[in-house]
């Protein structure tokens, strides 16, 4: 992510996605009632009262962003909103319109309340993070996934259907899955920039996919075991740490453990966390937050007065110095965040639960 311009005071910034990642990044940062500045096409209809020709005209346009729209295997990002600002001779104010952000497009985002520290520090952090592949697959099916700070991005997944055993087209059909699993991975890491993948999966379809990969291309590889391919597969390598001894240094694994130290405490200190929206937030407004984990469709809720509730916690979350870390609906915790309510947190120190059911 290349930024241009940050103006603190107004909540201005200008920055230029460079890679699809970027794309998804923005996804998250880009929030209901933010405001999103860029050059987009719309379609005019001129005559009087527009009955004549139509044509679909280039000009810059500053709308108030109603949702945002990422596709997994896309490199766009659809923002939809109302118009609050443009060319007046075409009387677009006031009207719907959906910017899409493309790799190389430079737009601003203005956060009239300002910019969260920990958003701020995911765009800066995006310039020099490490990423890696991580491809799961058995004879039945594979799956290729790009892990980085932010969490996990499914990119392919798909069902091999090799013929049965005994046929005898059954080694060709195999040789040719294994060409078009080795092609996709060496596609997305040239243009994801990208030199580490980690192989993972049971026997030796594993084995199949790495001689391809040397065959083609000169790679940083680890090969690892996994009891199925699939996206379950990959899930099952982040979880056992094959992907932390990869990139020690990515939050995905941490999240992992932060969750896992969660269930730890819940037994044994109930008072060192706190879970839901309601407990939380007291916790933070007691200055207790140690680690706050939440999903980040969170910071998309339907529900304004939800958004803003999330909002001030990340504020007091940054004001108290408690580090942050957002979590993906593919991440391998999702559902264990989504059933405590989307959100927990580690405490510095403990708050027991009668007290908090008091405040609340």
């Amino acid at each position: 992510m290349k930024i241009v311009a940050y103006d603190p005071k107004h909540g201005i910034l200008k920055l230029v996605p460079e890679s699809s990642d970027d794309i998804w990044l923005l996804s998250l940062v880009i929030k209901p009632g933010d405001l999103v500045k860029g050059r987009t096409l719309r379609e005019v209809r001129f005559g009087e009262r527009g009955s004549g020709r139509s044509s679909r005209i280039p000009m810059v346009l500053t709308i108030r962003v109603e949702s945002v729209d990422f596709q997994p295997f896309s490199t766009r990002l659809r923002v939809r909103g109302v118009v609050v600002e443009g060319p007046e001779k075409f009387g677009v104010k006031g009207k719907h319109h959906t910017i899409t952000v493309d790799v190389g497009q430079e737009i601003t985002i203005i956060k009239e309340g300002g910019w969260p520290r920990q958003l701020l520090e995911k765009l800066e952090k995006s310039k020099f993070r490490s990423k890696a592949i991580v491809v799961a697959v058995d004879y039945d099916e594979y799956a290729i996934g790009i892990v980085q700070e932010q969490g996990l991005r499914i990119v392919a997944e798909e069902a091999l259907r090799l013929p049965g055993k005994d046929d005898p087209s059954r080694g060709e059909k195999l040789v040719q899955a294994i060409t078009i699993i080795a092609k996709k991975v060496l596609d997305i890491a040239r243009r994801e920039g990208i030199n580490s993948v980690i192989v993972v999966g049971p026997g030796f379809a594993k084995e199949h996919v790495v001689e391809k990969l040397k065959e083609l291309d000169e790679l940083r590889i680890v090969v690892d075991t996994a009891s199925m391919g699939g996206v379950a597969g990959i899930h099952e390598a982040i979880r056992r740490g094959v992907v932390r001894r990869v990139l020690a240094e990515l939050e995905l694994a941490d999240v992992v453990e932060i969750v896992g130290e969660f269930e730890k405490l819940i037994v044994k200190e109930p008072e060192r966390v706190a879970y839901g929206v309601d407990d939380v937030e007291y916790a933070l407004e007691q200055g207790a937050v140690e680690k706050l984990v939440l999903l980040d469709e969170l910071l998309h809720s339907p529900d304004p007065a939800m958004r803003e509730r999330i909002d001030r916690m990340l504020k007091l979350a940054d004001q108290i110095s408690s580090k942050v870390y957002l979590v993906g609906r593919e991440h391998p915790a999702y559902l264990k965040i989504k059933g405590l309510g989307g959100v927990f947190a580690i405490l510095r120190y403990p708050l027991f639960r009668n007290t908090l059911s008091q405040q609340l």
